[in-house]
């Protein structure tokens, strides 16, 4: 059941990166040093996003660390801390997807001043980072870490994992549908403070 789970989602996130591809992929060989640069433009903005909100709650032994391993597990980016206040491990926790959100808002506004290979990477990597790591942390990986991200918001908040992965999905296939269609009709976005994380979406007028 849990394989089949997980196997249904990779194929929703790869039907949503097939739709999208032309408009928020890189494509060609020659563009892989800039799509790179785009992946660790991304990663520093999402872990400096739990760094920072760390430091507002007056976390102890705030660290931010690189491609490194915990236990059984790898780690592109790790943010720890050696002590923090219970009501702040929620925002804690979801601040790089706010700083990752973020990041999205600027790649777009960017992108559609410019269409460049930089701007479309980095909506891609921002746009979609929650989701991969959803997948990855829940369906996916092996070992359950609580330093992921998403395992540490449900297990600190009790919301359950398929409902935090719906979250992720809807957040990411609004932007994907903002990318494509170059309107901004219904815009999903993230909220936090010290002691409240939530996920809503506002429709201009």
């Amino acid at each position: 059941m849990k394989h089949k789970t997980a196997t249904s989602y990779i194929l929703i996130i790869l039907f949503i990166t097939f739709i999208f591809s032309s408009r928020v992929s890189a494509l060609e060989f020659k563009d892989i040093p800039v799509v790179g640069l785009a992946f660790l433009t991304n990663l520093g903005m999402h872990e400096t996003g739990h760094y920072l909100i760390a430091n507002q709650a007056g976390a102890e032994g705030n660290t931010l660390n690189f491609f490194t391993k915990d236990k059984n597990s790898f780690f592109l980016g790790l943010s720890t801390v050696t002590k923090i206040d219970n009501k702040a491990k929620p925002a804690y926790h979801l601040a790089g997807e706010v700083a990752s959100s973020y990041t999205f808002e600027l790649a777009l506004r960017k992108y559609r001043e410019s269409d460049t290979t930089y701007n479309r990477a980095l909506m891609f990597f921002s746009m979609t980072d929650f989701l991969w790591y959803t997948t990855y942390a829940f369906y996916v990986s092996p070992y359950k870490n609580s330093k992921f991200d998403p395992i540490g918001i449900s297990n600190t908040t009790g919301i359950d994992r398929d409902k935090i992965f719906l979250v992720a999905l809807t957040h990411t296939s609004l932007n994907a549908l903002r990318a494509y269609t170059g309107e901004d009709r219904v815009i999903p976005y993230y909220m936090l403070d010290r002691n409240f994380i939530g996920f809503g979406v506002k429709v201009p007028f």
